[in-house]
């Protein structure tokens, strides 16, 4: 492996750690802990795994557009998507948390002029997205989370 390939991999598994002690913060804490990180606002997103059916939580980073949330597929540059956005794209019903509130949403990705406009505003909060998006050939997704009508 060589030593680039090294450091992504290494870079991951920090990431992938830092996401299970802000999802068990989350968790433990009933929402009132994990919601803000630094300056930026998190969420819990549930999927349903594609293949095994069973469910599967990350935390991503999100901003609000309306009442809808704006995450970003962008699995830190990797050249492949991320498992969640994956899981979505099978079954785009989600669960979301964001603090103490769990909802039911539909995730959509976004296209055109909205995943540009999204996009601008992502970053705005984090600017690495643009260095993501520079060093692979794939469009890092923009996901809108969108609350599911009431009954």
């Amino acid at each position: 492996m060589k030593a680039g390939a090294n450091i992504r991999h290494l870079a991951r598994l920090g990431i992938r750690a830092l996401d299970t002690i802000t999802l068990w913060v989350y968790r433990v804490s009933g929402g009132r802990l994990g919601e803000r990180e630094l300056n930026y606002s998190m969420l819990l997103l549930q999927t349903v795994g594609r293949r095994s059916g069973q469910p599967h939580t990350h935390t991503l980073l999100y901003i609000r557009d309306g009442e809808r949330l704006i995450v970003c597929a962008s699995f830190f540059g990797a050249a492949q998507h991320p498992a969640w956005y994956l899981n979505l794209q099978a079954n785009p019903r989600v669960y979301v948390q964001v603090g103490r509130t769990r909802q039911e949403m539909l995730a959509e990705t976004a296209s055109g002029a909205e995943r540009e406009r999204l996009w601008q505003m992502l970053l705005k909060v984090w600017p690495p997205y643009a260095r993501y998006q520079a060093g692979i050939t794939r469009e890092i997704p923009v996901v809108v989370l969108k609350p599911l009508p009431s009954d």
